[in-house]
């Protein structure tokens, strides 16, 4: 039987965690989009290449922006949704100054961030004295979907499903249910309820079948 940690240890990690990320970052935890933007990494290396010169010279673009945006809706319109999202600011010379172009994380830094999940579980697990190598996800699923080739599929497919569902929802349960939850976002809400509510669904229909 594996001891897990008290859940109060846990959560207090996960939240200092996403923290933690925010604040070196400035942008959400999630893991499927960190693994997205690996699988994709040759677009991403074309994107970072092309946004070099943009961030090179980012206030040239930032007023560059700002002018064309005054030119197409006038001064006081502008001024008055700055005004409404932002709160008060007394001239667009200073919100240009104010204005920055964020810079992409490269690829390279969601991969060290995916790399260091399975470290962090075994530098847990190790020091938790219950490290042992295993290949499959334990006595339930195999003896729900058996062995060889057919638990092989059974793995392939959720694999696709997971990551089919991961896109449709715009995160996964890290994106949702940790960053997006503890900003309040109605999206991250609904999705959090949908993935947490099938799974206490299938483990009851588990546990009476």
């Amino acid at each position: 039987m594996i001891e897990y940690a008290n859940w109060w240890i846990t959560a207090i990690s996960l939240a200092s965690i996403t923290l933690i990320f925010w604040i070196i970052f400035k942008r959400p935890l999630g893991v499927s989009g960190s693994w997205g933007r690996v699988v994709l990494w040759k677009s991403e290396s074309l994107i970072t290449k092309v946004d070099n010169p943009i961030y090179a010279h980012s206030q040239t673009m930032v007023n560059s922006l700002m002018a064309a945006t005054i030119e197409a809706f006038g001064e006081k319109a502008v001024q008055k949704a700055l005004d409404d999202h932002k709160g008060p600011i007394p001239g667009l010379s200073e919100i240009s100054n104010s204005l920055a172009v964020e810079r992409r994380l490269p690829w390279t830094g969601h991969l060290l961030f995916l790399l260091m999940l399975p470290v962090g579980g075994f530098i847990t697990s190790y020091a938790m004295g219950n490290f042992h190598i295993q290949f499959n996800l334990g006595e339930l699923h195999r003896s729900l979907f058996g062995t060889g080739f057919s638990y092989a599929l059974t793995l392939i497919v959720g694999g696709i499903l997971v990551g089919f569902g991961t896109q449709l929802a715009g995160g996964c349960t890290t994106g949702h249910g940790i960053s997006g939850i503890s900003r309040l976002i109605p999206a991250s809400l609904i999705a959090t309820c949908s993935f947490f509510g099938s799974a206490v669904v299938v483990s009851l229909l588990l546990k009476f079948l």
